[in-house]
């Protein structure tokens, strides 16, 4: 047995047991019985050397006193299918005791069940801390949607006027509407100071009744103009 000192109960401890087995066979190691005694905590592990096998058991020791812990025999099956079940194995532990030594164990009382550990506190801390965060917030953004005022309506805009042309203009005219040409000749040469006299008689005669002939002349005379200059 591999152990630093005394074991005590629920010490781990590691018995070492050296079988003779021939090359190539199996060994099944079988745990202990008796689990009141003690427990395999791993798998055993066994390891070749030479004409031998070395198994080594890593248990948990768990009766206080001395014990014999009964091993059982390694199963040997050898490359010829011949099984060949090994005698039990004795070994003698002593154990120390986690109890009191002055006190014998049928003495000492069972403690009283212990309350539960509460895993969470209910607190209404974050509430009370995150509450005045959220309102400060909420008023900030009604604060600044007011400030902002209701969205403008998307008005479309008006389609721009077709171009002036000289059809156009023949169009207007033969439909007796002299006028509305010169309207729009008078618009398009508002700022050009070389026809700052011809608007000057368009002026005059644009709102006056009975002169559609003159208007007419006004205009072709306009709309020549500005095609000479263009």
């Amino acid at each position: 047995m591999i152990q630093q000192g005394k074991p005590t109960v629920g010490d781990t401890v590691t018995i070492v047991r050296r079988i003779v087995a021939p090359p190539g066979a199996m060994i099944d190691a079988r745990p202990p019985v008796d689990s009141a005694i003690a427990t395999l905590v791993a798998p055993a592990v066994v390891t070749r050397d030479g004409d031998s096998v070395q198994i080594a058991y890593s248990l948990a020791v768990w009766t206080a006193g001395k014990s014999d812990l009964v091993l059982p025999g390694a199963v040997v099956v050898d490359q010829r299918g011949h099984v060949d079940t090994l005698p039990d194995t004795h070994i003698p532990l002593d154990v120390a005791s986690v109890l009191p030594a002055a006190r014998t164990p049928n003495v000492i009382p069972p403690r009283s069940a212990q309350p539960w550990v509460q895993r969470a506190e209910r607190s209404d801390l974050p509430f009370a801390v995150l509450l005045p965060l959220v309102l400060v917030v909420v008023l900030g953004l009604y604060w600044w949607w007011r400030r902002r005022g209701p969205e403008l309506p998307h008005l479309p805009s008006e389609p721009a006027a077709p171009p002036l042309t000289a059809e156009r203009v023949e169009l207007w005219l033969d439909a007796n509407e002299s006028r509305l040409a010169l309207d729009h000749l008078v618009w398009m040469v508002r700022d050009r100071e070389a026809f700052a006299n011809w608007r000057e008689r368009a002026t005059a005669i644009r709102f006056a009744a009975g002169n559609d002939a003159a208007v007419e002349s006004l205009v072709r005379e306009g709309w020549q103009r500005l095609e000479e200059v263009a």
